[in-house]
């Protein structure tokens, strides 16, 4: 290679670099840099199990509830990518105010439209565990609950209040039991790790030696009816 000649970036580093932009955006608190990461029909669903977030409008009104007045830090732990999928096992660090700052175990999956744009983000994380974990912070956690309550109505309606409080609706510990059961079966080489609860789905940190992955469990009446186990290069289905 030449002085003159720029590396060119592999598809991995690509993808990586397009998620990363949200994470960035977030952290300068830039709402035009983190809506143009998106499509212009992009998804939210933040947390899984929510009413998703479609399309610039919402998009921008989601930014203005839950990025715009807290301080949101991302500390990846491990970061995949499956074809057009990025996965980033991470944990989210969320000041919410000086007395108030949260830190929630998380998995999120970027559906990507294109290299250098996202489609849809999906977040899986536990809603229920993060109230606990406000609440837990005393007196302190009152005027953080009133600030949010009031961004929800102001910025989502009555319509997306009640869309919210649905990420509360969740799959629970016996549904985490029965996918990693199910994991220890299917993938008996594989050792699974951190498990979160979000929506109908279960979402597992494995690892086989260096390797690391997430796997994605679906659960509708008690049964599981889809599995994917994102690793690194390739995607296994059942």
């Amino acid at each position: 290679m030449t002085a003159d000649e720029e590396p060119t970036m592999s598809r991995r580093q690509t993808l990586l670099a397009t998620a990363e932009r949200s994470p960035a955006a977030v952290a300068a608190h830039d709402k035009q840099a983190w809506l143009d990461v998106f499509t212009d029909g992009g998804v939210v669903n933040d947390p899984v199990g929510s009413a998703p977030h479609r399309g610039r409008d919402r998009l921008g009104r989601f930014y203005d509830t839950f990025i715009a007045p807290n301080t949101v830090t991302f500390h990846p732990e491990h970061d995949i990518v499956c074809d057009d999928v990025v996965v980033r096992d991470l944990t989210l660090e969320i000041t919410m105010s000086d007395a108030v700052t949260l830190f929630v175990p998380a998995h999120l999956r970027y559906e990507m439209a294109s290299p250098d744009r996202i489609a849809s983000l999906h977040a899986h994380w536990e809603l229920p565990a993060m109230v606990g974990q406000m609440l837990g912070t005393g007196v302190s956690s009152a005027p953080v609950s009133l600030r949010l309550s009031t961004l929800l109505i102001r910025n989502q309606g009555l319509a997306g209040t009640a869309g919210f409080a649905r990420g509360f609706v969740r799959v629970g510990a016996a549904h985490k039991r029965k996918a990693v059961e199910h994991l220890e079966s299917k993938h008996p080489d594989w050792t699974a790790g951190k498990c979160i609860a979000a929506g109908n789905f279960v979402t597992v940190s494995m690892r086989r030696g260096g390797e690391h992955a997430v796997a994605m469990i679906e659960f509708a009446k008690g049964s599981i009816t889809g599995d994917r186990l994102f690793a690194e290069q390739r995607e296994h289905d059942s």
